[in-house]
């Protein structure tokens, strides 16, 4: 017997086609037989009907136990109770819990269904804003992307969390087959600003032209998030080798991953990260900080993890790729293959399918 899969799902702005959690369902109905599967969309800022919008405030104002949560996700979970009363899945699958779990769990009983949900944010975030973690105790299982998290949700869920990885479309993210005569110049990429160490990436960078000015830095940044009171943004604009980047097609991002001779990424804390993951599949070396769950995705054989702040080991890290290129490129090799056998997104649906089994037939 077909076992029969609800997923809720939301795909964020800054995320494209290939980015994202959300591949993941895109993989899910690959290998899902025909009518075994259906989706309901979490849609933020999504215009709602007068009437439908007062319940749903109503709703959600109780609900709301995480800064995450928001209207629409309320307006999600309401859609999903009734899609689920009228199609009796086996399974409910929330692919983001700190943004899409507020009233769902009080319906298990209705429902009679198994729910499970994956967490993406490491366990410090959820001490330190999340309302209501006792929710998560309602769950029938959750899936985490950190192995080091599943240590603090089992307190909650004991026997029924799970460490299955973040995938990444390594079709769309893959080194150039061509020469690439613009990595003649050294360009080193980073990518993002959600839990960034931008202090020690400006003091890197400080550090990096100091001794060579030939360097480049292309660094893809929100543009609402540069704030020209920020002193951090400011000492890096400084520097003319400090090229900015926002709100770029999927295509310009993979260029950019291309044209670098490695990724550089200072963090305060993770989990899983796109931006590793796409740079690792497009074959960079990588250079950032032994922190959260990294080591799950950044293995000794193509990543220099430094403690976290170490400025100067981040910069003679990078200099020694850049001295070196036989060696940058072996372990830009590595990186490749691992991102190939361990991160693609079949893979990890295929992980996914187990825990579903194992939950629905437990």
């Amino acid at each position: 017997m077909n076992h029969k899969i609800l997923l809720i799902r939301l795909r964020f702005g800054w995320m494209g086609t290939h980015s994202g959690y959300d591949q993941l369902c895109e993989s899910m109905y690959k290998i899902l037989p025909d009518n075994t599967y259906k989706s309901v969309w979490q849609r933020p800022g999504q215009p709602q009907k007068k009437i439908f919008r007062s319940i749903v405030e109503r709703v959600g104002k109780k609900a709301k136990a995480s800064p995450m949560y928001a209207l629409d996700s309320t307006t999600a979970e309401i859609k999903t109770i009734v899609k689920s009363l009228r199609w009796h899945p086996s399974l409910i699958h929330i692919t983001y819990v700190e943004n899409q779990l507020g009233i769902l769990q009080n319906w298990k009983g209705r429902l009679a269904c198994k729910i499970i949900g994956t967490s993406h944010q490491p366990a410090g975030w959820w001490r330190l804003v999340h309302r209501n973690t006792q929710n998560l105790a309602n769950l029938d299982a959750l899936i985490v992307v950190g192995s080091r998290e599943v240590e603090y949700f089992e307190k909650y869920l004991p026997g029924k969390v799970f460490f299955i990885p973040h995938g990444v479309d390594t079709d769309f993210f893959c080194p150039s087959e061509e020469k690439n005569t613009a990595k003649d110049t050294i360009r080193c990429v980073f990518s993002g600003q959600y839990l960034r160490d931008m202090d020690t990436l400006s003091k890197v960078v400080d550090n990096v032209l100091s001794m060579d000015k030939s360097i480049q830095f292309d660094l893809i940044f929100p543009r609402k998030r540069r704030n020209m009171k920020d002193p951090t943004l400011m000492r890096l604009a400084r520097h003319e080798q400090v090229h900015w980047y926002a709100d770029i097609s999927e295509k310009r991002l993979r260029e950019i991953y291309r044209n670098a001779r490695l990724l550089i990424l200072p963090f305060i804390h993770c989990t899983a990260n796109n931006s590793l993951l796409e740079a690792i599949a497009c074959g960079l070396p990588v250079v950032s900080n032994d922190v959260g769950s990294i080591r799950d995705y950044a293995k000794d054989e193509f990543a220099d993890l430094l403690p976290p702040g170490d400025a100067d080991g981040m910069t003679e890290a990078i200099f020694r790729l850049i001295n070196n290129p036989e060696e940058a490129r072996k372990r830009g090799q590595a990186a490749r293959l691992f991102a190939e056998k361990h991160l693609n997104w079949e893979i990890i649906a295929n992980q996914t399918m187990s825990v579903y089994n194992k939950i629905i037939e437990n």
